[in-house]
């Protein structure tokens, strides 16, 4: 039985599950972080992206780049190693599971499904382990998932780690990922919640640029956020459009301002309003003065132009 058939994008498994729902007896006693099927051509791959515990051999190399998954193989293995040639050339189908943490509060925790992967290219020079660089051919842009976004906003940073891998692929978009992305519509627009079409690319990347948390008031209530564009589908560029930097993850009240142009923010991040919005209006929809949020350089060009409209509106 192959995982796909049986197995969701997203959900949580332990290897005892697995056994069961693969038929796959033998992978009860494993306890490598690979194992090649006997009843399909199926080859699962199990990391712990946190390494705490283990031998000093192991590195910080396994991590997610959008539906990039960089990968370290067992440390016997390198690139002429039979399995790895057959995961390059497609006899075999990498299956990846992936959990943060190997426990907590010393209960073993069960592995995350995170899908199909296809093989990109592996960085010339390493051996045992070579580092390999797949695409996640199941790689979810608009999933809710918590435990799913961090997997995917995992970085060895986080922890204090930084990878040896000299690949990267942070401005990398696949052909998939790009062949989903187009104007949202309305309904799209306001919810994160969405049909599976849409904005999928640029709504992941703003996910994980803000933390999956409201820019101003930090509330991570994934099913009412909103993923905007600073600079509007219509007046940006084709690059624009795709541009993380001209996105921003609001709640319902400060996006529909933002979205109209009665609030901005200063190069600072500190709260602006239309000279439109009294004291009054200020105070009836609860909004703070004292508002801010966290600015990264590349916002600047963005909230300038936004800021124009702003300024414009004293004129209305």
């Amino acid at each position: 039985m192959k995982p796909d058939e049986v197995l969701k994008v997203g959900s949580k498994y332990s290897k005892n599950e697995l056994v069961l729902l693969l038929s796959e007896p033998s992978l009860s006693t494993v306890r490598e972080g690979v194992y090649s099927c006997k009843t399909s051509s199926s080859y699962l791959l199990f990391v712990d992206l946190e390494k705490a515990d283990k031998d000093t051999r192991f590195h910080f190399d396994d991590f997610f780049e959008g539906d990039y998954f960089h990968w370290d193989s067992q440390t016997t293995q390198h690139i002429e190693s039979p399995k790895i040639q057959s995961l390059i050339n497609g006899e075999l189908t990498p299956y990846l599971f992936v959990r943060i943490k190997q426990k907590e509060k010393s209960k073993t925790l069960p592995f995350v499904y995170c899908g199909r992967l296809a093989f990109s290219e592996h960085e010339e020079g390493t051996a045992r382990p070579v580092h390999i660089v797949f695409q996640n051919i199941d790689y979810d842009d608009f999933t809710d998932n918590r435990e799913l976004l961090d997997i995917y906003s995992w970085k060895p940073a986080k922890i204090g780690k930084t990878t040896k891998s000299k690949i990267t692929k942070s401005s990398a978009v696949s052909t998939t990922r790009k062949s989903q992305y187009r104007k949202p519509n309305e309904t799209e627009r306001t919810g994160l919640v969405t049909s599976r079409v849409g904005q999928g690319y640029f709504r992941q990347q703003v996910l994980q640029r803000w933390d999956g948390k409201c820019a101003v008031t930090g509330s991570d209530v994934l099913s009412i956020l909103i993923a905007s564009h600073i600079i509007p589908w219509s007046e940006a560029s084709d690059d624009e459009r795709l541009d993380v930097d001209n996105g921003i993850l609001l709640s319902p009240l400060y996006d529909a301002l933002f979205d109209k142009h009665l609030i901005s923010f200063d190069d600072d991040g500190n709260i602006l309003f239309s000279p439109t919005m009294s004291d009054d209006h200020i105070g009836q929809l609860g909004i703070s003065i004292n508002a801010k949020i966290s600015v990264k350089r590349g916002m600047l060009k963005y909230l300038a132009r936004h800021r124009e409209k702003l300024v414009n509106d004293m004129y209305q």
